[in-house]
């Protein structure tokens, strides 16, 4: 079995060269990988044109589309293995990381969501974190906590479609979204090992649109169940966060989450 690597681009300058090349690091495990660009001007579509050269699973397109969603359904359109990996355009899989991940893949039963655990870097590269995740709880995660990290798992591709796909009106809780979307549709399985390293850099989402984040948030959890009081959300969200806390230490990684 192999997956799809879907990555959604525009104008990640230095940082798509290491991204290209830790998917080729995976290369024995991934059939295709798909680049979905929005009309980057900072020449990475010549970068992508050439690497298309030498890697004949690789695709790309390089066209205007309505933001980071909207390029993850386009590539999501085009994935013909049963399960595929998001990865952003800044961030990087872990060698191994394909074949772990697509080894709890057993038997007859296919989780929707199999994820892993990760770590932070710099804009330089340098680990400066190391995110070891819970097991997954379907409401914590709408109250509290999104324990699935895309840098570090793989989606049932059939799956997705099924529940709607990509919702491309969000501008930053699509992953959260997508996760709840499978998480309601079949398993998400745990699998320990470090599979993703997700970047942190001042040009970064997590770092330019927080409002953005905290209302797409706000709209996700109410639309898949979250009662619409902020009181009621804001009690549920702390009660879930001791609750992951609570989990993390019957699983022996709560200290070393904190220090």
């Amino acid at each position: 079995m192999k997956i799809t690597v879907i990555t959604p681009c525009f104008n990640p300058g230095r940082f798509l060269a290491p991204m290209l090349e830790s998917v080729e690091r995976n290369k024995e495990f991934v059939a295709k990988h798909i680049v979905m660009d929005g009309g980057s001007t900072d020449g990475t579509v010549e970068r992508l044109a050439e690497w298309a050269g030498g890697h004949s699973n690789f695709v790309y397109r390089s066209e205007p589309d309505e933001g980071q969603s909207d390029a993850c359904r386009k590539a999501l359109e085009l994935v013909d293995t049963e399960y595929f990996y998001w990865l952003n355009a800044d961030d990087e899989m872990l060698d191994g990381s394909a074949e772990r991940l697509l080894g709890a893949v057993l038997g007859n039963v296919h989780p929707a969501i199999i994820y892993g655990d990760y770590v932070r870097t710099d804009a330089g590269g340098r680990i400066y974190a190391r995110r070891r995740q819970p097991g997954f709880n379907y409401r914590d995660c709408l109250n509290g906590y999104m324990t699935v990290q895309n840098v570090a798992a793989i989606f049932n591709a059939p799956m997705l479609r099924e529940a709607g796909g990509f919702d491309p009106s969000l501008r930053f809780a699509m992953d959260y979204d997508m996760v709840l979307k499978l998480a309601k549709a079949g398993e998400v399985r745990h699998v320990r090992g470090f599979c993703g390293a997700f970047r942190a850099h001042e040009a970064s989402k997590t770092c330019t649109i927080d409002d953005v984040c905290r209302c797409e948030t706000d709209a996700v959890r109410i639309r898949y169940g979250a009662p619409k009081s902020a009181a009621l959300r804001w009690i549920l969200h702390k009660v879930a966060k001791a609750r992951v806390a609570w989990r993390m230490f019957r699983e022996g990684i709560l200290f070393e989450r904190i220090f």
